[in-house]
């Protein structure tokens, strides 16, 4: 996967996850979801982003097996730990978005120069 896809899938996940973190604040209170769905609706970005990057992110150490520390050098485990790790101490999406992104773009530009 070329860098330009990995670029336009960290755009179009924090446009999408922007809208739906967004919807419900635009709809009449009468068409708002409440109970269980309103609760369960909360997670429904985090858990789609999750659904879509782990199995790329995670592809690697399939690959290599667990006794070879390689995968540590993928850029792409790298952002996501850095991403989850910036998501759980500020619980803000975009700003962990943003971290991974930096994150994936600087090892990148490490690894060739």
């Amino acid at each position: 996967m070329s860098s330009g896809y990995v670029w336009l899938t960290i755009a179009v996940l924090t446009v999408v996850v922007g809208l739906l973190r967004n919807f419900f604040l635009f709809v009449p209170r009468s068409l708002q979801p409440r109970g269980a769905l309103e609760r369960a609706l909360r997670y429904a970005p985090i858990a789609a982003l999750a659904a879509l990057v782990f199995p790329e992110v995670l592809r690697e150490l399939r690959t290599l097996g667990f006794d070879q520390w390689s995968f540590l050098g993928d850029a792409r485990l790298l952002a996501a730990l850095a991403l989850a790790a910036v998501v759980k101490f500020t619980r803000n999406l975009f700003a962990g978005l943003a971290t991974g992104a930096a994150v994936f773009l600087l090892i990148q530009m490490l690894v060739r120069p």
